[in-house]
């Protein structure tokens, strides 16, 4: 009988076995993968590498280590190891939890159980180590009251290797359900629960601030973390600063600029009329140009060479003629059909309704047509890409769960495309923005328009295009920000963390400053609380 015909259906529980035993072999070429995709030869090697470092033997019993595996209706969804590093202290390795059973919090049980483990076989002390491009595995870690062997004020990649530390004299041992191969061998004694009794455990944690607590492990009390200098780094940042300095100097000194006619102009009643048509002509052109361009780029995805040859020569043509020549053609259309309307097709006999061209076709229409009718062609390649970024795989279940084509489409596919469609989306609107400004051919007052006119009339140029160029910038920067929100609110399920807010990173910015400057200076207020809880979590090892 195998270890997978033992295990009970239905149910979770720990097995202790060889490193080499085959059950465990599919979890830890994953865990191989995923090294060897993140980290390449970040470490002057296949990242991989370092889990075929240790042989087999290395944790196994008699070499004073252990290597576990969580078994769920017998099949390996976690597991972890350690092995001896000196008497009293066991280094944990190869803890990994299966890509399909993530956010169960199986990766905490591992390192409980090895813990445990480690206690059972009177270790007194944990040490691990991951790497920089690890943030969910140091996360696991500050939450189960690990101590950081480096500065977490540096930048994850100067660090490379990161260390943590735990007592584990007081580490409670609660493994009921749990039956391992070797229980009778431990001499542990049981309750009439079933239950292993050890003394309950005095809570410590580090509060993940605490920076270089070298001197847990006695073979590293005299090493000195000294981290990478990057001359050229502060060599080119005390460069820009310069320059962006100088700039902002020469801002302020320089007369020419004209500050107050900026100022007297910048909420002008003209300017802020312009500015609306600014707004409304954008607002209207990317609402009809992404209707029509997922319609076009449906088309283009179609079996029907009519629709998708349509769409293709439709895309090929607006892209070829520009954006100015479109809306003159547009404007000035009453000059090759005077009249439009509803009747006898192919003749000019329109019974139904009838519209002079020149009245129907004014300037803010000739604009907003040409402007949707321009974008729709760059939209409708955007959402085709995105569409075709979702993986082959994700159509066929949907299709053989029997799901409706429409449900298909809103449901499965547009969610995931919305993460390709929506950097490429946002550029185009940014840039129809500022494309608004063709429209002065048809003398529409829009911003730059308005601002052109201005200047022409009391000869303030400069100072009158800042007004344009802040204007533009304010509008930017506020579509940067939905930007941002919008593209974090779908990466979620992409990304195992969300992308920080700018409140998120200053925050942090600030509070790792402060961190460092404490250490640097003694002056800061919490450091005695830090050290007393840094002695309360190593004291028993050190």
């Amino acid at each position: 009988m195998t270890l997978l015909d033992q295990t009970p259906r239905g149910t979770d529980r720990f097995v202790y076995v060889s490193a080499d035993d085959p059950v465990a072999q599919p979890l830890l070429r994953e865990l191989e993968q995923e090294y060897d995709a993140r980290y390449g030869e970040f470490f002057g090697e296949k990242a991989s590498a370092e889990i075929r470092r240790y042989p087999a033997s290395a944790f196994s019993t008699e070499e004073g280590g252990a290597f576990v595996l969580l078994l769920r209706d017998g099949v390996a969804i976690a597991g972890g190891a350690y092995k001896r590093f000196d008497e009293h202290t066991a280094e944990l390795k190869r803890i990994w939890t299966s890509s399909t059973h993530r956010r169960q919090g199986l990766a905490r049980r591992v390192v409980k159980e090895l813990e445990d483990e480690a206690v059972r076989r009177g270790y007194t002390r944990a040490y691990l180590t991951t790497g920089p491009r690890q943030p969910e595995a140091k996360h696991l870690y500050f939450q189960t009251g690990y101590t950081p062997l480096f500065d977490t004020a540096l930048d994850p990649e100067e660090v490379v290797v990161h260390g943590f530390a735990k007592s584990l004299d007081d580490a409670p041992l609660d493994v009921a359900g749990i039956t391992t191969a070797h229980d009778a061998s431990l001499g542990l004694r049981r309750s009439s629960s079933g239950r292993e009794e050890r003394a309950p455990r005095i809570e410590t944690t580090s509060d993940g601030l605490d920076t270089a607590a070298g001197g847990l492990l006695d073979q590293r009390s005299s090493v000195k973390v000294v981290p990478t200098r990057h001359w050229w780094r502060w060599v080119l940042s005390a460069l820009v600063a310069f320059v962006v300095l100088q700039f902002a100097w020469s801002l302020v000194t320089n007369k020419q600029y004209e500050w107050n006619v900026f100022a007297e102009y910048f909420f002008s009643q003209s300017v802020l009329n312009s500015l609306g048509v600014t707004l409304g002509l954008t607002v209207v052109s990317v609402i009809g140009g992404f209707v029509l361009g997922a319609v076009l780029a449906n088309f283009r995805l179609s079996k029907s060479p009519l629709l998708s040859g349509a769409a293709y020569v439709y895309i090929w043509f607006f892209r070829s003629v520009p954006l100015l020549v479109q809306i003159l053609v547009w404007y000035n259309l009453g000059y090759l059909y005077p009249t439009l309307g509803l009747g006898t097709p192919f003749t000019t006999d329109f019974w139904l309704v009838e519209f002079s061209t020149t009245t129907l076709i004014t300037a803010f229409a000739a604009a907003t047509i040409g402007l949707t009718l321009h974008q729709a062609a760059y939209f409708a390649e955007i959402i085709r890409g995105g569409i075709l970024s979702v993986d082959q795989g994700q159509l066929e279940a949907s299709a053989a769960l029997g799901l409706p084509r429409r449900v298909r489409f809103f449901r499965i596919i547009l969610p995931q495309a919305a993460r390709a469609i929506l950097p490429n989306f946002f550029n185009e609107v940014i840039g129809l923005v500022k494309g608004t400004s063709v429209v002065f051919v048809v003398a529409l007052p829009e911003l730059f328009y308005t601002v052109q006119v201005i200047y022409n009339r009391n000869q303030r140029v400069i100072p009158m295009l800042l007004v344009a160029v802040v204007w533009y910038a304010i509008i930017t920067t506020v579509l940067s920000i939905i930007q941002f929100y919008v593209e974090r609110h779908y990466a979620r399920g992409a990304h195992r963390e969300l992308p920080p807010t700018p409140v998120q990173r200053a925050t942090a910015w600030v509070k790792q400053q402060w961190a460092r400057l404490g250490d640097e200076t003694g002056d800061d207020p919490l450091a005695a609380e830090k050290n007393r809880r840094h002695d309360t979590v190593l004291g028993s090892g050190s």
